[in-house]
């Protein structure tokens, strides 16, 4: 079985924290939110303070050495190594890795979404992720695509 992860990015911050929030979707159904570092220009990266380009990357359930635990790690990310999905609040916790979490104000996130997400993704035998710059309108209150 194949999992899809989809995530529309769709706020980017410009004053202060200089992040982008997104929505991630599992299969086609709402899952939680996303925060990223700051969006730059294609093949401009400043360390631990760029979020990765759009695009499509194959996702691994590996074993963390700094975290300890299962956690989704994106596979050939062009100029990153290590890119992870995992929980934290603003772009100071990403190091250029995906942030998920079930509540924003569209300036930060919290009530992380890592274990959860982990756990789903564990039943699939290959995984991938779409990142699209193109932002998506759905209906919140159904957590569905439009």
């Amino acid at each position: 079985m194949k999992a899809e992860l989809h995530l529309y990015r769709y706020v980017y911050n410009i004053e202060g924290d200089r992040n982008i929030i997104g929505d991630l979707f599992l299969n086609g159904e709402y899952f939680c939110h996303t925060l990223e570092d700051e969006l730059r220009a294609k093949g401009v990266k400043v360390k631990h303070k760029t979020a990765i380009d759009a695009g499509t990357y194959e996702v691994k359930i590996t074993r963390s050495n700094r975290f300890k635990r299962d956690m989704p790690l994106l596979i050939n990310v062009p100029r990153f190594e290590g890119i992870r999905i995992h929980g934290g609040n603003t772009s100071a916790n990403t190091s250029g890795c995906i942030l998920v979490a079930f509540n924003t104000d569209h300036k930060k996130i919290w009530g992380t979404a890592e274990h959860k997400l982990t756990k789903k993704l564990k039943q699939f035998d290959e995984i991938e992720i779409i990142i699209d710059n193109t932002p998506l309108t759905y209906n919140p209150d159904e957590k569905s695509i439009l």
